[in-house]
């Protein structure tokens, strides 16, 4: 690829010489932090004293990555490869004490012989300190529990041992941070013999010290704060928490918001003394923080996200980082969601985001990744080589056609720096309550649906409102509410502020379980959406509140759902799920079904909990993952019967032609059934359908009090 090559080493950060490349000085140092952080991931630093012998790029690939526009390259170093044995390391006392004496003070030789190397081709280090085993066991990832003080420290000690090595021998040019936040593996602190202590003492400084308060709050009567008990949030103790389910008592609860808020504050308190631990040790240096993955699904609701994410929030990655980092594995529009709700957390907090892990074989990746704009401090690609994401295979053959388009990334971020040095608020005002999502434990939320809400607009349209941001917007402005449960400042705002409010509710709670009926009705929203500016593009996100909100059809209602057709032995839509037709109906919509390629005739049956007025259905298609699994094949057509006793059926609708789409649906005139079947026609084409979800829409049946 032609590539001017001295604008390209200015750009990188550094000036290259014109002399032969055999005769060139060695750089004695690190270049500068870049303004753009631009580059690759890349594993295996390799055991101490392997002489690089483990790590996967080449000089030659080194040249290549330089010439795509990369200046980083981001790389975990795991206890092992300095010479700290991971297994003494990771082993818990019954006391929960930490004594990192006996562990040595490390054995840097192959981590030293690497940064020799960036330094060789002028590389940008983002150093990812990873204290857990090196190995299938990502249970083991302690930062992503910091609220439980041995995960906090072990963690700590570990991180700032890297940090303080480097610092000393190579200055602070260097980024720090650590891989991937997943939230389902953040769920620690039962075991634990020192959490009971740090709890009481957070949630004394909540309440200012105050037992009354929280008596108040709680309805108990607490003597002190030493007496208070952890709030459960399993059900069946420490062993549930990957097999358990959520504890009926901690939904909707004012005892688990105060606990989960804690335990976020634990995690704000430990990521603020290491930044500020890096700050004073290497001034120069920087702090990426914890990678956040996927954070928006670890805020649904207890049929979508059965363990509770006890990680830190959107808010605490950005206000302890110095540049908010978040990854992207897939190239679905639902991506869009996510990072624009990233950025607006970062610009909130004077920040800005770093995608960290974009798929290198995903082109069309990239473009979501300039799609969302800034505040923007760059993209690194998962990976430089070495697995099937990289830029480079295994065998040195490179991804050319994807390499041209990271760098076309790259030439984007420079062409265009006005527009990703900074947030730009978009125009369609969102409400986003982050201290219930992150903090309450709902039955029913509808964060499913807002990860949609970009699919149908660019999303720098998109302005979300935070709670600190409600009582400042201008009176007459178009504020929708897509969340039920509420913090209750914004309650009573969002009823001040009376026809402003666009929302299918009629009633909100509260963070402590409370309920408010509005007193301003709703009407026809979806004909008001087409009256308001940009309304339109939201129409789908509120038909998918609609459908989760009135579903006649949850497993945990009491429907029940049957099927003469055969399912296939593996779930094609989410592999690792059990392949079970209850996934269509209980409330998690990512699971999916996949019926035999066997030639049958495909349909379902759904026994409602009770006999309903129900007015409409909807069947999700599986419209692939963007990586692995391909998208199902549609039917010519969906025929929809009802039945009050299960044996005589009526059609009430067909949904084909142009309506038949990935997501189709159709309302018909209100009519009253106990069973709802989903007719899909014969099978001929040797691919079962793949479905995601499915539901019978039902007219509201009371008022709640």
């Amino acid at each position: 690829m032609k590539t001017n090559l001295p604008i390209l080493a200015l750009l990188a950060g550094f000036i290259p010489i014109n002399t032969p490349a055999a005769d060139a000085p060695s750089p004695e140092k690190l270049p500068p932090i870049p303004e753009v952080i631009f580059g690759v991931n890349q594993l295996n630093v390799g055991l101490p004293g392997s002489a690089m012998k483990s790590w996967p790029l080449t000089d030659a690939d080194a040249e290549w990555l330089k010439s795509l526009g990369c200046n980083t390259i981001r790389f975990p170093v795991y206890p092992g490869e300095v010479g700290i044995d991971e297994k003494r390391f990771l082993t818990r006392t019954p006391d929960g004490k930490f004594d990192p004496a006996a562990l040595g003070a490390g054995d840097w030789r192959s981590l030293d012989e690497l940064m020799d190397w960036m330094i060789r081709h002028q590389f940008t280090p983002n150093v990812c300190p990873s204290p857990e085993f090196q190995t299938a066991d990502w249970t083991s990832k302690t930062w992503m529990s910091l609220h439980v003080p041995e995960n906090a420290e072990r963690a700590v000690w570990f991180t700032k041992l890297v940090m303080d090595h480097l610092t000393e021998k190579y200055g602070s040019r260097i980024l720090y941070g650590w891989y991937e936040d997943w939230w389902w593996n953040s769920y620690k602190h039962e075991d634990s013999a020192r959490f009971p202590e740090a709890f009481r003492r957070k949630l004394s400084e909540m309440y200012d010290g105050k037992i009354a308060a929280l008596n108040a709050e709680w309805e108990s009567t607490y003597g002190s704060f030493a007496e208070v008990e952890v709030p459960a949030l399993m059900s069946g103790g420490p062993e549930s928490y990957n097999r358990g389910t959520v504890a009926p008592a901690a939904v909707n609860s004012r005892r688990t918001f105060d606990l989960r808020k804690a335990m976020d504050l634990l995690h704000r308190e430990v990521l603020t003394e290491l930044r500020d631990y890096l700050h004073k040790k290497a001034p120069g240096a920087l702090w990426t923080g914890p990678c956040i993955l996927n954070q928006l699904g670890g805020l649904s609701d207890i049929r979508t996200a059965s363990v509770p994410r006890c990680n830190a929030t959107m808010r605490t990655a950005a206000i302890t980082s110095d540049i908010m980092s978040a990854d992207l594995y897939s190239d679905t529009l639902e991506y869009y969601s996510h990072y624009r709700t990233y950025s607006k957390f970062a610009a909130a907090e004077g920040k800005k985001l770093l995608i960290a892990e974009v798929p290198a074989i995903k082109p069309r990746s990239f473009q979501l990744v300039a799609d969302v704009g800034g505040p923007s401090a760059g993209a690194l690609a998962w990976c430089g080589k070495w697995d099937l994401w990289g830029l480079i295979k295994d065998d040195g053959t490179r991804r050319e056609e994807n390499g041209k388009a990271w760098r076309k990334l790259y030439d984007t971020y420079q062409s265009d720096r006005a527009r990703y040095a900074k947030y730009h608020p978009g125009s369609i005002h969102v409400y986003f309550p982050e201290e219930t999502l992150s903090y309450s434990i709902s039955d029913l939320n509808f964060i499913d649906a807002f990860m949609n809400i970009s699919d149908h607009m660019k999303p720098g349209e998109l302005e979300l409102v935070l709670t600190d941001e409600l009582f400042a917007l201008p009176t007459g402005t178009p504020i929708y509410v897509l969340e039920r449960t509420l913090p209750l400042v914004a309650i009573q705002e969002l009823e001040r502020r009376g026809g402003d409010v666009v929302t299918l509710h009629d009633w909100f709670l509260d963070e402590n379980g409370r309920k408010h009926l509005r007193k301003t009705a709703s009407g026809d929203v979806f004909k008001r959406l087409l009256t308001l500016p940009g309304g339109e593009k939201l129409l789908d996100v509120f038909q998918r509140v609609e459908e989760r909100a009135n579903s006649a059809s949850f497993s945990f209602d009491g429907a029940r759902i049957t099927s003469p057709s055969a399912l296939a032995e593996a779930n094609a839509v989410l592999p690792d799920r059990p392949n079970q037709l209850e996934n269509l109906i209980n409330g998690d919509t990512i699971s999916g079904i996949t019926f035999s390629d066997r030639e049958q005739e495909e349909s379902f049956t759904i026994q409602l909990g009770k006999e309903r007025r129900i007015y409409g259905a909807f069947v999700d298609f599986f419209s692939g993952d963007g990586q692995f699994n391909a998208a199902s094949r549609m039917p010519e057509r969906v025929i929809v019967s009802v039945s009050e006793d299960g044996k005589a059926f009526k059609q009430v609708a067909t949904i084909s032609g142009k309506d038949l789409q990935m997501r189709s649906r159709c309302r018909f005139a209100p009519v009253t059934a106990s069973w709802v079947r989903f007719d899909f026609g014969t099978n001929q084409s040797g691919s079962g359908l793949r479905l995601v979800n499915s539901g019978v829409l039902g007219q509201s049946e009371a008022t709640p009090p």
